[in-house]
Order: C-alpha cells, then structure tokens, then sequence
C-alpha cells in the first residue's frame, strides 16, 4: 500500500488530485512538542482532507520531550487533538523522536541516553493506547543501531526511514523517501509503503474508536519474526486453518519476488489444509497473510544450506 505523510510544510493540499495519483494513504502529524499552541496548523484540514477523499490515515507527533513526564504530555495532546476523529483514522498513532528532539534536549542542558530516549518512547506509547489508539514508533536505522533497542519497541508499530530500498529491518511500515513529487502537493512531499493492512487489523483489534471485529478462523501456527518457521527448499510445510475457508498469501519477501507458493491443500471437516512451498532463496524470510487482507498470521524463513 503506498502513501504519503505530510505536515503544514506540504502548504494547501488538493486530496482529491493526491487520491487519483493512487495514494492510498497518509500519516498526517497532528503537533509537535506538549503545548496547545504546537497543534500542527494544518492538522485539521488535512486530516478532514484526506478522509473526505477516501484515504486510509493515520497521524505522528513530533516530539520535544525531555522526560517521561513531558512524553506523556504530548501523548495527552496528540490524544485531545484527533479525539474527533475515532472511528475514523485506521492507521496507528507515531511517536517521532529524532536528531532535532536531541539537540533541543541538550539545549536544555539534558544529554538523552539510551534509557532516556526508550523511556520517552515508552511513556508517549503507553499513554496514547491507554486513550484508545494504537501506537506506534517513527526511527531509522541509526537510532535501531546506536540510540535504542529494538527490542525495548517491539510492542508498538515500526515505521521505518530507510531509503536504500527495502528495509533492512522487520516494519509495518517504510518511509522510502523524502523528495516525491504527488500530483495536489507542490514541492517535495515524504513517500511511504505500508506492509501491514493497517485499515483491516485497526479494525479487527478494535483499535482508534472502532468495533472489534474479530476472525472467523484461527490457525495453528502463528510464529513471529523472532521464531520463523524453518522449511527446507526441498520441502514444504503445512498449516492448518480452522473455521472460515480463508484464502493465503505470501507477503513481503525483502524486496524479492515472493518466497513461497500457497496451495489450497484440501478441506477437513471445518479446517483447511494448506501447503507453504519455498520457491525463494535460502534465508529468504516472508509473512503469509490472509488472502483479503489483516494481519500477518506467522513467518516462514527458507533454510540455508549447511
């Protein structure tokens, strides 16, 4: 899914032309910093923008934080601001941290520290879900390798800035650039792709002010990126679906061609059979998915050769 992010920086946005460009959506900052007056001057009418065209949205917020306390302001902010727009915005809420907000920091007189920095985010995190909206994280690889852990983030949403190609990092979602030209946006407007259909796990979750709509199915494997499903290149593996005869589909592969082939092995009273085939490279990594969109059900990785 590609989309676009965009602050009062874009100036006078006409939706409707970003919409037939096939934008798909876009993550709207809604501030920046914990006072009123830090509202983002567009905000609404970006927001009401994109919505009144058809966009999935989302929003971030640019954070000046210095402690937990001030995260958790923002959090509270950024919650009052899009408050009229539960039930609306089906992507996750970001919290943007980044080399601005350090040198405002030291300007403070406050060095961030890996801890300080992780405790921020968690602070913001936690408060914006506790007001009803998922949460996510905006970072880029040098934070992931030298300013904080990946692992102290792994409960939130990743949206990662990395224009090297595809990410080099598990995300739901990529920044993939800075200087795309979108037809309803003059000058230059950030570029994003979106690997995880927020829009239908939003909902699924009862996530942002809407109804849990929970599956009609389960499966019996559901591994993470952190416990992958190993199958051999001269194999396959075999997952049952039970419930709802659901269709599957491979997801992204590193920016390869897909990694397995789904076959609909064959159906078993209220379960189906299906077959995971490797038709990628050994080490390739992919997600399965179901075939009309939602969240990710597990990952399979190919076996290297020993």
């Amino acid at each position: 899914m590609k989309g676009i992010d965009v602050s009062s920086h874009q100036g006078l946005i006409d939706w409707a032309k970003v919409k037939a460009s096939g934008i798909e959506f876009a993550i709207v900052r809604a501030g920046y910093g914990q006072y009123s007056t830090q509202v983002d001057a567009k905000a609404h009418q970006n927001f009401f923008g994109a919505l009144g065209a058809g966009l999935h949205v989302g929003a971030y917020w640019f954070s000046y934080a210095t402690t937990p306390e001030e995260a958790k302001a923002e959090a509270d902010l950024c919650a009052d601001t899009i408050e009229k727009y539960k039930g609306q915005l089906d992507f996750p809420v970001y919290f943007d941290y980044e080399y601005d907000s350090e040198i405002y920091s030291k300007q403070k007189g406050i060095i961030p520290t890996q801890s300080l920095r992780e405790s921020l985010a968690k602070a913001f995190c936690e408060e914006i879900e506790a007001r009803g909206w998922r949460a996510g994280v905006y970072t880029n690889l040098d934070y992931l390798r030298t300013r904080w852990r990946m692992d102290a983030l792994k409960s939130w949403e990743i949206w990662l800035a990395d224009y090297t190609g595809s990410p080099d990092v598990s995300c739901g979602m990529q920044q993939t650039g800075s200087t795309g030209k979108i037809n309803g946006i003059s000058g230059k407007v950030d570029t994003d792709t979106a690997f995880t259909d927020y829009p239908a796990l939003v909902r699924e979750k009862g996530w942002n002010g809407f109804k849990a709509q929970p599956a009609g199915w389960t499966s019996d494997t559901t591994n993470g990126t952190d416990n992958p499903v190993v199958i051999a290149s001269d194999a396959h593996y075999t997952v049952k679906i039970t419930g709802e005869d659901i269709g599957l589909v491979c997801g992204e592969s590193g920016g390869k061609p897909a990694a397995f082939r789904l076959v609909r092995c064959r159906r078993e009273g209220d379960s189906t059979l299906w077959h995971v085939i490797p038709v990628g490279e050994p080490g390739q990594e992919a997600g399965i998915y179901p075939a009309k969109g939602g969240a990710r059900i597990f990952v399979a990785r190919i076996e290297k050769a020993v």
